[in-house]
């Protein structure tokens, strides 16, 4: 797969995958008339495919007047509950065609759980240093990864490829010889036709870095670390490391309530 054409995969893609449970999930709280603002930014919140959509829509010329907007929360106010309703909606439909591409479940999975857990990390980072909105954090983070959808739309085998770099952390350096890009670059092509914010670009271009990532850019910093924590790339002797240990069993049951909450276990 030359890297043109992942570029221009890249480039055409208007949606991501979505779980199937989490589809469930969201069509039971649309097809309730009951169902409040809270229901449904519970379960979106957890999603990539989602969150994405709302903050790329939340931060277009239309809604955002100028202002970045990295929370979720903040991105579903601005658009209006009704409005948020008929996004998702529509992202839902869009499912149909997704599943004809034939991107398998498992795959999928594997994503979606290791964005959560970096996600659920670099939050507790962004809290026990200081240095970074907590919640801004977590929603960069589900995103980094965003690129890998285009490789495992266009490269059959990708998932497979995945695993020969488990533990080493060389997924970059093997995407860019097998390929000629990779998932960094293929996801920044997304944030920037998207408009996702400046801050979410730069880490989703730049999250694996190298292995002393600038600590001035405090969300590159907390995404990078708790990234190369659950690939085992971190080194035991950073800070980071330090925190993370400590709080490992607290991120993996949070994780493991997110997939029981979302019928994924």
């Amino acid at each position: 797969m030359p890297r043109e054409q992942l570029i221009n995969r890249a480039s055409e893609i208007k949606v991501i995958p979505t779980l199937d449970s989490i589809v469930n999930r969201v069509f039971t709280v649309l097809g309730n008339n009951n169902s409040s603002f809270n229901d449904l930014s519970e379960v979106v919140k957890y999603d990539q495919a989602i969150s994405s959509k709302i903050i790329s829509i939340a931060n277009s010329a239309y809604y955002s007047r100028g202002i970045e907007i990295f929370n979720l929360q903040r991105a579903m106010l601005t658009i209006g509950f009704e409005e948020v309703r008929s996004i998702v909606s529509c992202i839902l439909l869009m499912e149909g065609v997704i599943k004809m591409l034939k991107l398998k479940e498992e795959d999928l999975l594997d994503l979606w759980k290791h964005s959560v857990e970096v996600a659920s990390a670099a939050r507790v980072l962004a809290e026990r240093l200081c240095i970074e909105d907590p919640q801004k954090a977590y929603t960069a983070s589900l995103l980094h990864d965003i690129g890998k959808i285009v490789f495992y739309l266009a490269v059959p085998n990708y998932g497979e490829i995945l695993k020969e770099t488990k533990g080493t952390g060389d997924v970059i350096a093997l995407e860019r010889e097998r390929f000629g890009i990779d998932h960094q670059e293929t996801g920044y092509i997304i944030a920037v036709k998207w408009k996702f914010p400046h801050d979410f670009a730069r880490v989703i271009r730049g999250h694996h870095g190298d292995h002393n990532p600038d600590h001035q850019d405090s969300l590159l910093r907390v995404v990078n670390a708790s990234d190369r924590f659950f690939t085992r790339t971190l080194s035991s002797q950073s800070t980071e490391a330090f925190i993370l240990d400590k709080e490992k069993s607290a991120i993996t049951l949070e994780v493991e309530k997110i997939m029981e909450f979302l019928q994924l276990s």
